[in-house]
């Protein structure tokens, strides 16, 4: 690998630590009113992760065709999105936070379907589950989770 690719893949990573911090700070939240400001805040830190995305065009990864440390870090993450953001905030990870952006729902869609990551997806339930024990002390109207 060369050196641009090393520094891509460090830009992702601190920029991916973002998303990690915004995406708790969504289901840490304590009213709706947090819930909504903090959704913005992520959905902005994703757009950060769509432009990143946008350097290489040689294929679905951030390395292009090359599946990199960075989909390894943030495969379990994704998975966590599509199960835990519906669950206790009502928000449908497709529709209200991904179809914002171009390249973004194209990246998660290939890291998900990656067989290593499918084969290493943790169960739903365990997120949910780990969820409610460490953080999340509200769910949001309409959301069908429970405490």
């Amino acid at each position: 690998n060369n050196e641009a690719d090393e520094e891509l893949i460090m830009s992702f990573m601190d920029s991916w630590s973002h998303v990690t911090d915004t995406y708790y700070s969504v289901l840490t939240a304590t009213s709706e009113k947090e819930v909504k400001k903090r959704k913005t805040s992520f959905i902005q830190s994703l757009g950060i992760i769509n432009n990143l995305l946008k350097q290489k065009n040689d294929g679905v990864f951030l390395l292009g065709s090359t599946f990199s440390y960075a989909e390894c870090i943030s495969a379990p993450w994704i998975q966590r999105f599509y199960t835990t953001l519906p669950y206790f905030r009502g928000i449908d990870f497709e529709e209200d936070v991904l179809k914002s952006f171009d390249v973004l729902p194209l990246w998660m869609g290939a890291v998900c379907d990656r067989p290593s990551c499918v084969a290493s997806k943790c169960p739903e339930e365990e997120m949910i589950a780990a969820c409610k024990r460490y953080y999340v002390t509200f769910v949001s109207p309409g959301a069908n989770g429970s405490l």
